[in-house]
């Protein structure tokens, strides 16, 4: 494998890990920090919600890839065409649901222009995540 291939695929996973990583950043906000007290005299098995909280936040690599994806859907939206590039790499990436050709299909753009806009948006993660 080339150097090139090396930094490209773990982009694309970290591209692909996304949609949990939003989830887990997503769900320490909505934790209620209040004792929740019942018949098990405030022990709901878990721990308190500020323990769940802080056990449960991303790890530090897990948000600089987090930031890193983020950063580059921000830009990629503003892009022009941004609505239709993020189409794609949903359709590919994060719903898995197409190849990118079938995802090119559906936008719908040429196959060359959905390889462009995948290459550009992997490139931009991997500026965000600052690879060697």
């Amino acid at each position: 494998m080339t150097k090139r291939e090396d930094w490209w695929e773990y982009t694309k996973r970290i591209i692909r890990s996304y949609p949990a990583l939003r989830c887990k950043a997503e769900s320490v906000g909505d934790m209620p920090c209040t004792p929740a007290y019942g018949a098990s005299g405030g022990h709901s098995g878990g721990g308190s919600p500020v323990e769940r909280a802080v056990v449960d936040r991303l790890t530090d690599k897990e948000q600089r890839r987090y930031d890193a994806v983020r950063a580059a859907i921000s830009e990629t939206e503003v892009m022009k065409h941004g609505r239709q590039r993020m189409e794609l790499i949903d359709r590919v990436y994060w719903k898995r649901s197409h190849t990118l050709y079938g995802a090119a299909m559906c936008v719908p753009v040429s196959e060359r222009t959905a390889h462009t806009w995948n290459a550009e948006f992997i490139r931009l993660v991997e500026k965000y995540l600052d690879l060697p």
